[in-house]
């Protein structure tokens, strides 16, 4: 999709009141981002916090690019071990590295309930309502490594 005929070509991605846009790295397409944005809060009487925007830059830009364009925005830089809604920010090529602290997330939940005290029906309302819920939000945006799924059963399984 072009901002403006001839003008440099954007995707995006939307997720509920959140935006992700993608873009060539450099000084003239970030520029008509920005214009592009602002008119958007002109059109829509909405104001786009600025304070939580953040930037990913391939590794091929150069540093002071990096620099002019964190300026031009007011932002930071995303580094690949943030998380953005308990997710991921970048999924590298090792996904079960990725997605460790899903699975230690599952780990602390079920080590902490005191199985000994439990029916077999509270477990299983347990397991449902909670051990299976912490990674179905991941399932949904990600493919997980089928590796990662047979740990997060056998944790559930050993409970």
């Amino acid at each position: 999709m072009a901002a403006s005929g001839g003008g440099p070509s954007m995707s995006h991605l939307f997720f509920a009141d959140d935006s992700l846009i993608f873009g060539r790295a450099s000084l003239e397409e970030c520029a008509e981002i920005q214009r592009v944005l602002q008119v958007y809060e002109q059109s829509s009487e909405k104001k786009l916090n600025w304070s939580k925007t953040s930037l990913f830059f391939s590794p091929n830009v150069a540093d002071e690019l990096k620099e002019s364009i964190k300026a031009m925005f007011s932002a930071n830089e995303i580094w690949p071990h943030e998380s953005y809604l308990e997710l991921p920010s970048l999924v590298g090529r090792s996904k079960s590295n990725t997605f460790i602290n899903l699975k230690q997330r599952v780990a602390n939940k079920v080590s902490g309930w005191k199985e000994k005290l439990l029916t077999t029906a509270s477990k299983e309302i347990l397991i449902k309502a909670i051990a299976q819920a912490i990674p179905s939000y991941s399932m949904s945006c990600f493919l997980l490594p089928k590796k990662l799924c047979d740990e997060l059963t056998s944790l559930v399984r050993q409970f």
